[in-house]
């Protein structure tokens, strides 16, 4: 029930808004009686938009999806760690757009959204269009909570896009020793610390001294690019293979100028921009670990190329100039290194539990689904385990056929026929004529009779019910054996014209 109170000669209306809490709105009403008016005018329009009735009033700053995503970039975004990553993304597919960006509050819907992620699909991948989804989706939640869209956020029933599944790619046992070999020295000890420890590229650009303990062979990890927390968003301790630091580790933080190990040349943080995966594909080429060569025409204006399989020299057959041989290599990313530490460690016997740890994975679901990838190499090796031997052959068991009937190894033998069993009968008779007053003890069997044929029992009464009655004199009664009627076996005489019943009827 809406109640109006005075204070500092204001009237304040407590009235329940349309998600179901009590407010006190300050009006600016000069009387208790239009105060009250007020409040139950306010908390009728409050139950309308509770049920459905009426949409409910958006905060009037707020006209546009534009204004909505500004008040949440500046409010919100800009203190997040994301903002650099995504703010460039944000303000060219969403703020400004004809499709989204001005279109009015009041008329978003699922709907036009969805439409207008369909239509970008033609120019992104469907991961680029679950990100626009989702900076929508946080912009209204934010602005649901702070009671400037009190609406349910329209971005909820639109469906994500189904992402295709791709392995990433990762380094195998063997390329990993050509690859250090080939990097430039001033990046070698960086990409050897990502490959051994699986750090990220904000983790390493913002590394310094004092994380890394030389003596007890740990590094902590700290810190990411410019804030003071990792991805994760908890400091942890990270186990130092021996390799690294008698090869690389130690040569890099004395060679640093400044208390981070792998500084910039002026001593500074490496920028984010910082372009590893350049670095990386170069030494890859530099170290033959390519999939191809295509061979191209410097000529100006020519642009002839052709790929092949390997790098013999080659003419152009327009101008006949030399051609030059490009390697092709992988599309892999520095971030790549990472699910190359997982899977190496997998692959070479490292316990499940100790890879988790030392990727820093909450669920080691993610170490095994995302991270650990398994060569086609190892898992043959593995497969290998199930060895039971060559097949062995069943023994020959020597069996007659079935008509034929075995006899006795003595006869069968010394060569002589088989003998029937001797008969009982003759026996019997020498005996009898020789005591001829004996019992015998055993009884001689009887002739056998041919089953008696029984009534069929009816019912399902356990005591065997039978069908009693004279045939054409009444119909069969059933009744147990204990309490059975008397049955005529003959036909009924008449005397004098009467029916003559048995006793007992």
């Amino acid at each position: 029930m809406a109640s109006v109170y005075l204070k500092r000669d204001t009237w304040y209306l407590q009235v329940v808004d349309a998600v179901g809490r009590r407010r006190c709105v300050a009006s600016a009403a000069g009387t208790k009686t239009e105060a009250r008016r007020l409040a139950l005018e306010m908390e009728r329009q409050f139950e309308r938009q509770r049920h459905g009735l009426e949409p409910a009033a958006i905060a009037h700053e707020m006209r546009t999806v534009d204004d909505l995503l500004e008040w949440w970039i500046e409010n919100f975004l800009r203190n997040a760690a994301s903002y650099e990553s995504t703010i460039a993304t944000i303000r060219k597919h969403l703020v400004g757009s004809k499709d989204i960006g001005r279109l009015d509050l009041e008329d978003v819907s699922p709907g036009k959204i969805d439409l207008f992620l369909t239509r970008k699909e033609r120019e992104l991948s469907p991961q680029s269009v679950n990100h626009l989804r989702g900076f929508l989706r946080r912009a209204f939640n934010l602005a649901r909570r702070m009671e400037k869209f009190p609406r349910p956020n329209p971005v909820a029933d639109v469906p994500k896009r189904k992402v295709p599944k791709r392995l990433p790619d990762y380094l195998r046992p063997d390329e990993v020793p050509p690859l250090l070999a080939s990097v430039r020295p001033k990046w070698r000890a960086l990409f050897a610390t990502a490959i051994y420890t699986g750090l990220r590229k904000g983790e390493l650009f913002a590394l310094r001294k004092s994380d890394v303990d030389l003596a007890a062979g740990v590094v902590t990890v700290c810190r990411s690019h410019g804030r003071d927390t990792p991805k994760n968003g908890r400091a942890e301790a990270v186990p130092l293979n021996s390799e690294l630091l008698t090869h690389y580790l130690q040569q890099a933080i004395r060679t640093s100028p400044s208390d981070l190990v792998f500084p910039a040349p002026n001593g500074k943080m490496l920028r984010r921009q910082t372009q590893l995966e350049l670095i990386l594909r170069r030494a890859m080429r530099r170290a033959a670990l390519v999939t191809g060569y295509v061979h191209k025409c410097r000529r100006k204006g020519c642009g002839h190329q052709e790929p092949a399989a390997d790098a013999n020299p080659r003419r152009c057959p327009t101008c006949n100039f030399k051609l030059s041989a490009i390697g092709q290599v992988r599309e892999i990313r520095f971030h790549h290194l990472r699910h190359t530490t997982a899977s190496l460690l997998l692959m070479s016997g490292a316990g499940l539990a100790s890879v988790q740890r030392i990727m820093r994975h909450q669920d080691p679901r993610t170490t095994t689904e995302f991270y650990g990838h398994l060569a086609a190499p190892y898992l043959k090796r593995e497969m290998e385990r199930l060895t039971f031997g060559p097949p062995a052959e069943a023994p020959q068991a020597a069996t007659s056929p079935p008509h034929v009937r075995q006899e006795p190894q003595s006869l069968l033998a010394a060569g002589g026929e088989p003998e029937s069993p001797p008969s009982a009968a003759p026996a019997r008779d020498s005996a009898r004529k020789a005591a001829p007053f004996t019992t015998p003890l055993l009884p001689t069997p009887k002739k056998a009779h041919p089953p008696s044929i029984r009534r069929r029992p009816v019912g399902k009464d356990p005591r065997g019910l039978t069908l009693v009655g004279a045939r054409g004199f009444e119909p069969p009664a059933s009744c147990s054996q204990s309490r059975r009627a008397t049955r005529l076996r003959y036909a009924p005489r008449l005397r004098g014209g009467i029916v003559a019943q048995a006793s007992g009827y």
